[in-house]
């Protein structure tokens, strides 16, 4: 065997391993939607666009891209959800409503799949009441059982926790970080 022929074949192993290791190595998660850069693109967004903004939002040391509203909100995403997916995100209120008298905010996340409305989460927020909000509250929701479907992705927002969802306004910052459908 030439010299060529094995420096030839020894390239080709390294390429094959190379291709290998890609393949093999566990992989992190695969962004499918990023929410924030499709919040322009949502299909519903009350009481009206206006309300919402794109921020970089620090929360007890720990910055995130998040959609912020300082009011009772809901936003839409129409999207048909991958095989293997997953919602990420973190829920959080600006710090300056951490010392603001209030009840907290009550986040929702909805799945409306045909006539069927799927509450994934319901949780309240309240960062005076409850100094352990203070901060980032990081979520992760299995989208699984609705993989191949064509969904309607809803985030809620509202002013108290029930059953006065309206109540109490002061201090409602309310952020959504980094919200993602992410591809395990």
């Amino acid at each position: 065997m030439t010299r060529r022929t094995k420096l030839l074949i020894g390239g080709l192993g390294l390429v094959a391993i190379v291709v290998a290791y890609l393949a093999l190595r566990p992989a992190g998660d695969r962004i499918a939607f990023d929410l924030v850069v499709q919040l322009p693109n949502a299909k519903d967004r009350r009481p009206n666009p206006d309300v919402f903004s794109v921020v970089d939002a620090t929360l007890a040391g720990k910055r995130e891209r998040a959609i912020l509203t300082k009011q009772p909100s809901r936003i839409k995403y129409n999207i048909t959800v991958p095989d293997e997916a997953w919602l990420k995100f973190s829920l959080g209120l600006l710090e300056e409503s951490w010392t603001t008298q209030g009840d907290g905010v009550l986040f929702q996340v909805l799945v409306v799949s045909g006539p069927e409305n799927v509450e994934l989460l319901s949780l309240v927020v309240n960062p005076y009441g409850n100094p352990s909000d203070r901060g980032w509250q990081p979520l992760v929701l299995d989208l699984s059982q609705f993989a191949g479907e064509n969904v309607d992705l809803v985030f809620n927002t509202y002013a108290s926790p029930p059953p006065n969802t309206e109540r109490d306004r002061n201090g409602d910052a309310a952020l959504w970080g980094a919200p993602r459908i992410v591809i395990r």
